[in-house]
This record gives C-alpha cells, structure tokens and sequence, in this order.
C-alpha cells in the first residue's frame, strides 16, 4: 500500500529533474549568452543620486539558430552578496543569426555595501531565467548561470 504513493511521489521527483535540466539545455541548443560589467567610477555617475553607488552588467548574445528571434528576461540576478538587481518588468534580449556587432542590453544593479570602493565581478556567476521566442510564435522556457567574463568593452565595427 505505501508503495504506492513514493513510486508517484518518485515519478514527480523524476519529471521535475528532466524538466529543469530541458530548461537549462534549451538555450545552449539555439545560442549563446556572456556577460560583462561597468561599476560607476563616481557615486551617482548613472543614477544621479550621489548616495547610491551602481553599475551594470550587460548582456550579450549570439546565435546559431536563425529561427531564434529573442528572448525575454524574466529573473536576472548576480551571486554577490553586495549587489541587488531589481528587474521592475520583463526585458527583451534580441538574438540575431551570424550579426556582427552582436546584440546586447544592460541592467542596473545597486551596490547595497556603501563602504565597497571598487568592485571585480570577474567570474561571478549570474543566473538569467526567461523564454526564447522563435519563428512563428513558439516559445521555450530556459535558465542559465553564466560567469561574468570581466569588464565591459565596446566593440568597434570592423
């Protein structure tokens, strides 16, 4: 009799442990995300209120999927305990297939530590969560953790 109820509580585990590794496959299968960080050099250098100290990280992407058309950015956050990304409402992330320069956006965060004088994001792992949405109105729920791959760097067109 209690055999029973652990084999449906052990398919419910099982289901829920293929579904959250399919999420996290989903955008490796179509492209690719890297991210890299500004840190204001003064306080209110991009908010304007010099009690609060900021950056930002930006995003950018590339695909190999030329049905990929874009994704929207549901959770952003960063794994430091100094910073806090508030992300008030969805945000759109363009992919566009073998597009030189590629794609990018930006997301403020906020320096919760106000004694924190310079910051090195390098290698802090940030978790980006949403959908991917392609060619004729398909869509497909994903989520990474992608390390931060260090300063940002305008690229310049060549």
């Amino acid at each position: 009799m209690i055999f029973i109820p652990l084999i449906g509580l052990l398919l419910i585990g099982i289901y829920y442990f293929w579904n959250a590794k399919q999420t996290k496959q989903q955008l490796a299968n179509h492209g690719g995300l890297s991210v890299s960080y500004l840190f204001q050099e003064h306080p209110g250098q991009y908010s304007g209120d010099r009690s609060v100290k900021s950056g930002v990280i930006v995003i950018h992407t590339s695909s190999h999927n030329q049905k990929l058309k874009h994704a929207t950015l549901k959770r952003v956050s960063i794994k430091h305990p100094d910073l806090h990304i508030q992300l008030d409402q969805s945000l759109a992330l363009p992919f566009h297939y073998e597009l030189l320069p590629k794609p990018e956006v930006s997301i403020r965060y906020k320096v919760i530590n106000k004694e924190l004088l310079s910051l090195d994001l390098t290698g802090i792992m940030t978790t980006i969560a949403g959908k991917l949405h392609f060619e004729g109105g398909k869509t497909r729920p994903f989520q990474v953790m992608v390390p931060i791959s260090g300063l940002y760097q305008e690229q310049s067109i060549q």
